[in-house]
């Protein structure tokens, strides 16, 4: 039986169709779970040195992609800290910009500030536990497959694609007290982003995205990007003794 050749297009697009449906609607390998509210300004000053919530810093990350990221390693440490705070399981102190700390508490020190608003020294608290990681995937188009449909009575064609985003990195926590690595792991997130001619905006958070990879806001790869946080908060909150 012979099959007329519109008969085969009409096919091979409904075919297509199909099949980008179904991508669509795969879930991404990871989902984000919001954690408790935030403390307050004043319940955070107010929280004693010691106690159920661990006192953590997250260090800046380094960038193992060799992919040249510019600040994908501040950013994500960046968010890190963010989601460790939003989680309200841990008190997390700055350490990355702790130098602009140090430098008001100097100039509270030189009599140039009101003494009733200087910011005293020796108040800076220490951490038990340190937070260090590098970015060893950094992948907003790491795999694929494309094409193109033409559906005859349209004046334009079906062109879609499917794109995996992926980032990976390595945890270590470490105690302050004694430098001794008290958990390893390696943290993945990955998203799929379906396009038929049409980008498609997805993500969004809790947390905000840093300047740093801002360039990704609303892509699969921030939803990559979370998915990766996420799970990096649970397994810190698993083994922080």
């Amino acid at each position: 039986m012979r099959i007329r050749k519109g008969t085969l297009t009409l096919i091979s697009t409904l075919t297509f169709v199909t099949m980008m449906f179904a991508l669509t609607n795969c879930a991404p390998t990871a989902t984000v779970t919001k954690g408790t509210a935030a403390p307050t300004m004043s319940q955070a000053q107010s929280a004693p040195p010691t106690g159920a919530q661990k006192r953590v810093a997250v260090m800046k990350f380094s960038d193992k992609t060799a992919k040249g990221w510019r600040g994908v390693g501040e950013g994500m440490s960046e968010m890190l800290a963010s989601a460790l705070f939003e989680s309200g399981r841990f008190i997390v102190l700055e350490r990355q910009a702790v130098r602009d700390v140090i430098q008001e508490q100097d100039l509270g020190a030189s009599g140039r500030v009101k003494k009733e608003t200087a910011a005293p020294i020796g108040e800076i608290e220490g951490a038990e536990l340190l937070i260090y990681g590098a970015v060893t995937e950094f992948e907003p188009d790491q795999a694929g497959i494309g094409g193109g449909t033409y559906i005859p009575g349209l004046k334009t064609g079906v062109i879609g694609g499917v794109k995996r985003s992926h980032v990976a990195i390595d945890l270590r926590i470490v105690d302050a007290k004694t430098s001794r690595i008290v958990a390893t792991t390696t943290v993945t997130g990955k998203a799929t982003d379906v396009g038929a001619g049409i980008g498609t905006q997805i993500g969004g958070g809790k947390t905000r995205m840093p300047v740093a990879l801002g360039g990704w806001s609303k892509t699969p790869m921030e939803q990559a990007i979370r998915a990766c946080i996420d799970q990096a908060v649970n397994f810190i909150s698993s083994k922080a003794p």
